[in-house]
C-alpha cells in the first residue's frame, strides 16, 4: 500500500524544517526557494514537487510531520487513516 502526500499551498512554507528532522525520508528543502518539497524518487510526477506516494511504513513520520507543520501545509491519505 502507498500513502499520498501533498504539500499545499506549498507557498505557505515557512521554511522552519520540522518535516525534515521529523521525516527526512519522504521531505527535503528545495535549493531554489528554501521551501519544503517531496523527495523526487517518492514524486508522482517527476516535475511537481507537491504531490508523492510513499511506501506505508513512512506512515508514522508522514503524521508526525503533517501535525507539526506549524502551518499545516502538508495532507496524506493512507490505508492508516488521513490528515
Amino acid at each position: 500500500m502507498t500513502i499520498k502526500v501533498r504539500i499545499d499551498p506549498r507557498d505557505n512554507c515557512i521554511a522552519d524544517m520540522v518535516c525534515v528532522s521529523l521525516c527526512g525520508d519522504v521531505f527535503e528543502m528545495s535549493d531554489v526557494d528554501g521551501k519544503s518539497q517531496i523527495i523526487a524518487k517518492w514524486r508522482a510526477d517527476p516535475n511537481d514537487i507537491n504531490h508523492g506516494e510513499v511506501p506505508d511504513e513512512f506512515q508514522d513520520c508522514v503524521d508526525a510531520a503533517a501535525k507539526s507543520c506549524p502551518t499545516q501545509i502538508i495532507h496524506y491519505e493512507g490505508p492508516n487513516g488521513s490528515y
